[in-house]
């Protein structure tokens, strides 16, 4: 195959990236690394990175940089890449339009990912948001009847994240009780094999790593209180 081949055998890839300027760092992955990810994804797996759209500070109903991402893909005949669900969108309803709109889509933090998985992971991160969400609430208005002056040091949230968290570890506690019935106890396979069954995090974003298990692991109180291996 000469060279000339070989550029027409390659897959054709639309990057989307989507950012606010007051966020951007919070969530640690700004523009820059979501284009690094996008960019070696697209080399790994040879894709000619056609163009790169921005969105920026972009609300729930207003996204005209990724309609005209979609329809880009779809003159193209090209893939919509981003780097993370996110990106997309952060609601049930977003997502499935998305998945619906015939375009062929990458996110790559779960690559394998199809339109199914695509949407299921929506869903969890939806329903995981939602119940924060509404934690956080009932601490509030319990603070409020108990007298509380609530102010911004944050106190209160902090609280009802607990108990998020809590509820959340919970939930994982049989799948943890199943690996380390197959002696998967320390901190790094643990968050391994996570990955691996693409079990979502608390946030329902990125990845789990060694830190993330022992605090879950904390909170489940497992090995009786002992001092996790790593």
């Amino acid at each position: 195959m000469n060279s000339s081949e070989s550029e027409e055998a390659m897959k054709q890839a639309i990057g989307y990236y989507r950012v606010s300027t007051q966020k951007q760092g919070k969530s640690g992955l700004g523009l820059a690394a979501q284009q690094i990810a996008v960019l070696n994804y697209c080399q790994t797996n040879d894709y000619e990175l056609l163009s790169e759209i921005i969105e920026v500070k972009s609300t729930r109903k207003c996204r005209s940089m990724l309609l005209e991402a979609l329809t880009l893909c779809k003159k193209l005949k090209a893939t919509l890449v981003v780097a993370k669900l996110d990106r997309l969108g952060r609601d049930v309803e977003q997502i499935a339009g998305i998945v619906k709109s015939n375009v062929a889509i990458v996110v790559t933090d779960n690559p394998h990912a199809n339109r199914f998985t695509i949407h299921i992971l929506a869903a969890v991160a939806e329903e995981q948001r939602q119940r924060i969400s509404d934690t956080t609430k009932e601490a509030l208005v319990a603070a409020k009847e108990r007298g509380v002056i609530l102010g911004k040091n944050g106190k209160v949230l902090s609280l009802a994240n607990k108990k998020a968290a809590e509820e959340f570890a919970h939930k994982l506690s049989p799948i943890i009780k199943r690996l380390g019935s197959k002696g998967i106890t320390s901190v790094r396979a643990v968050s391994r094999e996570l990955n691996k069954r693409r079990i979502p995090t608390f946030r329902g974003e990125g990845q789990w790593h060694p830190s993330t298990v022992y605090t879950l692991m904390n909170r489940l109180k497992w090995a009786g209180g002992q001092a996790m291996e790593y």
